[in-house]
Protein backbone atom coordinates (compact mmCIF):
# COMPACT_ATOMS: atom_id res chain seq x y z
CA UNK A 1 0.00 0.00 0.00
CA UNK A 2 2.48 2.73 1.01
CA UNK A 3 4.49 2.11 -2.47
CA UNK A 4 1.42 2.66 -4.29
CA UNK A 5 1.11 5.76 -2.54
CA UNK A 6 4.51 6.47 -2.99
CA UNK A 7 3.42 5.68 -6.90
CA UNK A 8 0.60 8.57 -7.37
CA UNK A 9 2.90 11.46 -5.08
CA UNK A 10 5.50 10.66 -7.37
CA UNK A 11 3.06 10.81 -10.44
CA UNK A 12 1.56 13.98 -9.24
CA UNK A 13 4.64 15.73 -8.68
CA UNK A 14 6.37 14.28 -11.76
CA UNK A 15 2.99 16.59 -13.56
CA UNK A 16 2.47 19.22 -10.98
CA UNK A 17 2.58 21.89 -13.54
CA UNK A 18 0.13 19.86 -15.69
CA UNK A 19 -2.58 20.06 -12.89
CA UNK A 20 -1.91 23.35 -11.95
CA UNK A 21 -2.83 24.49 -15.42
CA UNK A 22 -5.55 22.25 -16.19
CA UNK A 23 -6.81 23.84 -12.79
CA UNK A 24 -6.47 27.11 -13.98
CA UNK A 25 -8.25 26.82 -16.96
CA UNK A 26 -11.31 24.93 -15.69
CA UNK A 27 -11.40 28.38 -12.36
CA UNK A 28 -11.64 30.42 -15.50
CA UNK A 29 -14.49 28.41 -17.15
CA UNK A 30 -16.13 28.25 -13.92
CA UNK A 31 -15.83 32.15 -14.22
CA UNK A 32 -16.34 32.96 -16.99
CA UNK A 33 -19.77 30.69 -16.91
CA UNK A 34 -21.08 32.58 -13.63
CA UNK A 35 -20.26 36.07 -15.54
CA UNK A 36 -22.58 35.20 -18.37
CA UNK A 37 -24.98 33.75 -15.94
CA UNK A 38 -25.32 36.73 -13.93
CA UNK A 39 -25.59 39.29 -17.06
CA UNK A 40 -27.87 37.00 -18.38
CA UNK A 41 -30.05 37.11 -15.45
CA UNK A 42 -29.68 41.07 -15.05
CA UNK A 43 -31.03 41.75 -18.65
CA UNK A 44 -34.78 42.42 -18.15
CA UNK A 45 -36.55 39.47 -20.44
CA UNK A 46 -38.99 40.99 -22.83
CA UNK A 47 -42.14 39.62 -22.69
CA UNK A 48 -44.26 42.09 -24.84
CA UNK A 49 -43.26 43.91 -27.88
CA UNK A 50 -43.25 47.73 -27.32
CA UNK A 51 -45.07 49.64 -29.70
CA UNK A 52 -43.34 51.55 -32.37
CA UNK A 53 -44.92 55.42 -32.59
CA UNK A 54 -43.99 55.15 -36.30
CA UNK A 55 -45.75 52.23 -37.55
CA UNK A 56 -48.97 53.09 -36.10
CA UNK A 57 -48.60 56.89 -37.06
CA UNK A 58 -47.86 56.87 -40.38
CA UNK A 59 -47.11 59.44 -43.17
CA UNK A 60 -50.22 58.34 -44.61
CA UNK A 61 -52.05 59.75 -41.52
CA UNK A 62 -49.96 62.71 -40.72
CA UNK A 63 -51.27 63.57 -44.07
CA UNK A 64 -54.41 62.92 -43.44
CA UNK A 65 -53.76 65.45 -40.43
CA UNK A 66 -52.15 68.27 -41.82
CA UNK A 67 -52.40 67.94 -45.37
CA UNK A 68 -50.58 66.90 -48.51
CA UNK A 69 -47.24 67.08 -47.86
CA UNK A 70 -45.42 66.80 -44.15
CA UNK A 71 -41.97 66.76 -42.94
CA UNK A 72 -40.92 63.56 -40.56
CA UNK A 73 -39.14 66.04 -37.78
CA UNK A 74 -37.86 62.38 -36.57
CA UNK A 75 -38.21 59.01 -35.70
CA UNK A 76 -37.24 56.33 -33.72
CA UNK A 77 -37.37 52.28 -33.14
CA UNK A 78 -38.14 51.36 -29.71
CA UNK A 79 -35.73 52.11 -27.37
CA UNK A 80 -35.52 49.61 -24.55
CA UNK A 81 -34.52 50.48 -21.09
CA UNK A 82 -35.15 48.53 -18.23
CA UNK A 83 -38.32 46.95 -18.12
CA UNK A 84 -39.54 49.86 -20.44
CA UNK A 85 -39.11 50.72 -24.16
CA UNK A 86 -40.30 54.68 -25.39
CA UNK A 87 -40.90 55.16 -29.37
CA UNK A 88 -41.73 58.93 -31.12
CA UNK A 89 -42.39 59.79 -33.52
CA UNK A 90 -43.40 63.07 -34.84
CA UNK A 91 -44.85 65.09 -38.46
CA UNK A 92 -45.10 69.28 -38.78
CA UNK A 93 -46.58 70.63 -42.03
CA UNK A 94 -44.92 72.68 -44.62
CA UNK A 95 -46.06 75.78 -43.62
CA UNK A 96 -43.79 78.80 -44.69
CA UNK A 97 -44.25 81.25 -41.71
CA UNK A 98 -41.84 78.86 -38.70
CA UNK A 99 -44.29 80.06 -35.63
CA UNK A 100 -47.07 78.91 -37.45
CA UNK A 101 -45.65 75.29 -38.20
CA UNK A 102 -48.62 72.85 -36.91
CA UNK A 103 -46.95 69.59 -35.47
CA UNK A 104 -48.40 66.03 -34.60
CA UNK A 105 -46.25 64.50 -32.35
CA UNK A 106 -46.97 60.61 -30.90
CA UNK A 107 -44.60 59.26 -28.13
CA UNK A 108 -45.46 55.85 -26.79
CA UNK A 109 -43.96 54.34 -23.58
CA UNK A 110 -44.28 50.37 -23.41
CA UNK A 111 -43.92 48.14 -20.58
CA UNK A 112 -42.11 45.05 -22.06
CA UNK A 113 -42.59 42.80 -19.23
CA UNK A 114 -44.98 42.60 -16.04
CA UNK A 115 -42.67 44.61 -14.46
CA UNK A 116 -42.55 47.60 -16.92
CA UNK A 117 -46.18 47.35 -16.94
CA UNK A 118 -47.08 48.28 -13.63
CA UNK A 119 -44.12 50.60 -13.82
CA UNK A 120 -45.51 52.14 -16.83
CA UNK A 121 -48.93 52.44 -14.55
CA UNK A 122 -47.69 53.90 -11.68
CA UNK A 123 -46.10 56.50 -13.13
CA UNK A 124 -48.97 57.23 -15.27
CA UNK A 125 -50.97 58.04 -12.44
CA UNK A 126 -48.00 59.74 -10.97
CA UNK A 127 -47.38 61.84 -14.11
CA UNK A 128 -51.38 63.44 -13.86
CA UNK A 129 -51.50 67.05 -12.31
CA UNK A 130 -54.19 67.88 -9.82
CA UNK A 131 -54.49 71.18 -11.95
CA UNK A 132 -54.84 72.11 -15.19
CA UNK A 133 -56.54 68.53 -16.07
CA UNK A 134 -59.17 67.29 -17.91
CA UNK A 135 -60.45 63.98 -17.69
CA UNK A 136 -61.31 61.70 -21.10
CA UNK A 137 -63.75 59.07 -21.57
CA UNK A 138 -63.76 56.46 -24.09
CA UNK A 139 -59.84 56.56 -24.90
CA UNK A 140 -57.97 53.49 -23.01
CA UNK A 141 -58.27 52.46 -19.76
CA UNK A 142 -57.41 55.56 -18.50
CA UNK A 143 -57.01 59.74 -20.01
CA UNK A 144 -56.46 62.56 -19.42
CA UNK A 145 -55.67 66.05 -21.35
CA UNK A 146 -53.38 68.31 -19.66
CA UNK A 147 -54.32 71.88 -20.50
CA UNK A 148 -50.53 73.58 -19.92
CA UNK A 149 -48.56 71.25 -21.80
CA UNK A 150 -50.79 70.48 -24.56
CA UNK A 151 -50.89 66.90 -24.34
CA UNK A 152 -52.84 64.03 -24.16
CA UNK A 153 -51.93 61.00 -22.25
CA UNK A 154 -53.90 57.66 -22.52
CA UNK A 155 -52.96 54.52 -20.70
CA UNK A 156 -54.20 51.49 -23.11
CA UNK A 157 -53.03 48.14 -21.29
CA UNK A 158 -49.20 48.35 -21.27
CA UNK A 159 -48.67 51.52 -22.96
CA UNK A 160 -48.96 54.82 -22.04
CA UNK A 161 -49.43 57.11 -25.07
CA UNK A 162 -48.41 60.91 -25.30
CA UNK A 163 -50.05 63.36 -27.84
CA UNK A 164 -49.99 66.81 -29.06
CA UNK A 165 -51.45 68.25 -31.81
CA UNK A 166 -51.59 71.51 -32.71
CA UNK A 167 -49.26 74.83 -33.04
CA UNK A 168 -45.34 73.73 -32.63
CA UNK A 169 -44.65 77.01 -30.81
CA UNK A 170 -47.54 76.88 -28.69
CA UNK A 171 -48.56 73.80 -27.76
CA UNK A 172 -49.81 75.18 -24.74
CA UNK A 173 -52.70 76.44 -26.99
CA UNK A 174 -53.16 72.80 -28.32
CA UNK A 175 -57.31 71.53 -27.77
CA UNK A 176 -58.67 68.43 -26.82
CA UNK A 177 -60.42 68.10 -29.79
CA UNK A 178 -57.63 67.65 -31.77
CA UNK A 179 -55.56 66.05 -29.48
CA UNK A 180 -58.25 63.71 -29.56
CA UNK A 181 -58.92 63.08 -33.28
CA UNK A 182 -55.09 62.51 -33.28
CA UNK A 183 -55.75 59.84 -31.10
CA UNK A 184 -57.80 58.15 -32.85
CA UNK A 185 -55.56 57.76 -35.90
CA UNK A 186 -53.08 56.14 -33.11
CA UNK A 187 -55.45 53.94 -31.52
CA UNK A 188 -57.86 52.55 -34.50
Amino acid sequence: MKQHIQTVKTYIIERKKRFILIACIIGALVIAGLITLGVYESTPKIIYKPADACKLFTPLKAEDLLGNKVIDLGTNSPVVSGNLATSQCSYTDTNPIENDLIVAAVAIRSGVNNEGVKQNNADFTAAKPTTGVQNVSNLGDSAYFNQSLGQLDILKGRNWYILSYGVGSTPQSNTLANDVTLANKILN
